[in-house]
């Protein structure tokens, strides 16, 4: 059986961010599409989209009763982020990050969403 999730610890530019829920990535830069001709024969398309991933956020940190800034979070960047799988042991480095999206922030439970990032590359390493 393999190991997934479990706790893991993002930080942007080495200041973390809390993640709550659910975190997707696409670790691929490309989106292929495809199609067939009139003759029956196929082919694809292949789209430039960047390395994109898509977190759940804390809005306050741990300790603090203040709400963090997302405008200036969604302003800020390029990013270089980090994602560290305590569980696994896996790394994750995205690049020249930008977040983009429209932050919704649930005030009963904290959670933050509607945010995707988008890097120009991503790496992952295993320990």
């Amino acid at each position: 059986m393999a190991d997934f999730g479990g706790f893991m610890r993002f930080t942007v530019n080495g200041s973390p961010l809390t993640l709550r829920a659910k975190f997707e990535s696409e670790p691929s830069a490309l989106e292929m599409d495809g199609g067939a001709n009139q003759n029956g024969s196929i082919y694809r398309t292949m789209k430039p989209m960047g390395y994109i991933f898509e977190p759940t956020f804390e809005d306050t940190p741990t300790g603090t009763a203040t709400a963090l800034d997302w405008a200036a979070i969604m302003l800020g960047g390029p990013y270089n982020i980090s994602l560290v799988e305590e569980q696994t042991g896996r790394l994750h480095t995205w690049t020249g990050a930008q977040f983009e999206g429209k932050p919704r922030v649930d005030h009963m439970t904290g959670e933050v969403t509607g945010i995707k990032g988008r890097a120009t590359a991503y790496a992952k390493t295993s320990s």
